[in-house]
This record gives structure tokens, sequence and C-alpha cells, in this order.
């Protein structure tokens, strides 16, 4: 399997974003392909904080730039033609990477809060 490419516009591996949405998104488009409106609610949803359509879409753009997504134009139901966004292979192999990220910071997020829950108790160092 070759190594995923390094992403250009979404490095989420250099900085972790407080609201992990590159990451998030991936998620929830892996689970299923879906169009950019309904991905609001389900972000939500996860907890990460406040959210705007905006960031979403721009968010989506950056995937999609970076190889990480495709999308199409699915048939209207009713009204006009909506994009779907999926991932691609490379954006299946990014969310391993990340959530890789993620697991490394939960860890380091539980030695500080469980230094912190042994505050008064002998030193840890």
């Amino acid at each position: 399997m070759a190594a995923p490419r390094h992403p250009t516009h979404c490095r989420f591996d250099l900085a972790p974003p407080r609201h992990f949405l590159y990451p998030a998104l991936l998620l929830l488009l892996a689970e299923e392909p879906r169009h950019g409106y309904r991905l609001l609610d389900s972000l939500l949803r996860l907890g990460l904080g406040p959210v705007d359509r905006p960031s979403i879409y721009r968010a989506l753009a950056d995937l999609e730039a970076d190889g990480l997504l495709h999308s199409w134009e699915a048939s209207p139901i009713a009204g006009s033609v909506r994009q779907v966004y999926g991932t691609t292979h490379a954006g299946l192999e990014q969310l391993d990477v990340w959530m890789e990220v993620i697991a490394d910071e939960r860890s380091a997020l539980e030695a500080v809060l469980k230094r912190y829950d042994n505050l008064g108790e002998e030193p840890a160092d």
C-alpha cells in the first residue's frame, strides 16, 4: 500500500485544531457519502464545539483540493441539484493518520487529567 500523501490545505497533523473539523468530516463521510448541508447536524452531535455552514464548505473544499474527498452531483428529488461528498482512498488513509494523532492527543490529555486528579498526593515526577 502506498504511503498517504500529505495534504497541503488540511495540515491537521501539524497543529490539531480545537474542533477537529477535518477529521470529523472525513469520519462522517467515510461512514456514508452525504450532501454538505446534512453534515452540520452530524458534526454538532459529535460534540466537538460550534461549527457553521461556511466553515463546513470551506473545509470540504480544502479536503477535496487535497484529494481526500470527491464530489458529484446528485439527481434532485425536489429543488436544485446538490453536491454529494465521499471519501477517496487517500482520504481513508489520511483518516487513519489523523485518528492516530487524535489518539496521541487523548493520551496526553489523560496524563494531564491524571496528574490533576493526583494533586495533593506525592509528586508524579
